[in-house]
Parts: C-alpha cells; sequence; structure tokens
C-alpha cells in the first residue's frame, strides 16, 4: 500500500498513517480529518471547513491536488512503498508481541505498513512491549470481571421482577404463568 508514496507525491505535512478505515491524514487530535480508501485509492472521507473545523490551507491544498488527478491519488495508492532504513519496533495485540519494522522510531512516525507508533504501545525494547502487554491484560480481566458481576446484578434484577409479576398474576387470576 502506498501511504508513503501519498504523503510524499501530495508533501503533506500532517500526520499520515493507516488504519482500518483507510489511509487517514490529520493531526495529534483527529487523526482522519482526510481518508483515502486503501483497496480503491478514492477520497473517502474529505476535510470540509464548513464542519465547525478551522480553514487549512495545507488540508485544502492536499484534497485539491488529489480531486485534481484522481488517477494519479489511485497510482499512488497503489505501488508499494520504499524505505530507506528498517528499524526494528515491537508492539502488542492481545497476547502476541508483534515485530514491526520502521525508518525512525517513536510518535509521530509510523511503521512500514502505517501503524503509529503511539509511546505506550511502541519500542525499540520487546521486553518492555511484553509488560505492556500484560499490564494491558490485567486491567482488561478486572474491567470485564465487573462487567461481569454487573450483568449478574443486572440480571438477578431482572429474574426477580420476573418473578414477582408471575405471582401478581397467580395471585389475581389463579393462574400460573409460563415462560
Amino acid at each position: 500500500m502506498g501511504w508513503k508514496a501519498v504523503r510524499d507525491h501530495y508533501r503533506i505535512e500532517h500526520f499520515v498513517q493507516v488504519t482500518s478505515d483507510g489511509i487517514c491524514i490529520g493531526s495529534p487530535y483527529i487523526h482522519d480529518i482526510i481518508v483515502i480508501s486503501a483497496d480503491r485509492g478514492e477520497i473517502t472521507k474529505r476535510y470540509d471547513p464548513g464542519r465547525g473545523w478551522s480553514r487549512d490551507g495545507l488540508l485544502d491544498r492536499y484534497q485539491s491536488e488529489m480531486d485534481a488527478d484522481p488517477f494519479k491519488l489511485a497510482e499512488l495508492v497503489a505501488q508499494a512503498d520504499g524505505f530507506e532504513r528498517s528499524i526494528p519496533v515491537f508492539t502488542y495485540e492481545g497476547g502476541d508481541i508483534i515485530e514491526k519494522r520502521c525508518e525512525e522510531l517513536g510518535y509521530p512516525n509510523v511503521t512500514h505498513d502505517g501503524c503509529m507508533q503511539y509511546e505506550n504501545t511502541f519500542s525499540p525494547d520487546a521486553g518492555l512491549v511484553r509488560i505492556w502487554a500484560i499490564d494491558s491484560a490485567k486491567a482488561g480481566i478486572e474491567w470485564m470481571a465487573d462487567a461481569v458481576e454487573k450483568a449478574e446484578r443486572d440480571l438477578a434484577d431482572i429474574v426477580g421482577r420476573l418473578s414477582r409479576r408471575k405471582a401478581d398474576l397467580e395471585k389475581l387470576t389463579g393462574e400460573t404463568a409460563n415462560g
């Protein structure tokens, strides 16, 4: 995927990263001001200052240049990116420690596959990433255990209310409710 080719060709000074939505052009606060589909190479989310965003001449320029030659945009997205350096960097996904490659370490740089290297999820130290993954798993277990307890309390409350309604019906009609 040509996220780097897009960034370089349009001289993009904003952050460029790849997400499940596509190639995103944005800022530290809004990562997807402009989104380009990774499979079709066309703009799927447009920069629109009319939506309350302040006017940004660079974003206007990127979008105008892409609109002026949509075939070039598609061509750039379709090409394979080339990289001068290939530095190992690690992250985690669930219980897996994943090795990726990048040209430059650290935020706001991205990996060769376009992932933003956030400071708390990417490191050249696989051991540190493992510690983060363990901490994340522990926090996830605690959060889910709390959610299960709440769901069990809610279910017990609902079952109790259902039993009261059945008892009300039986008292009023002498009939036993089904279900």
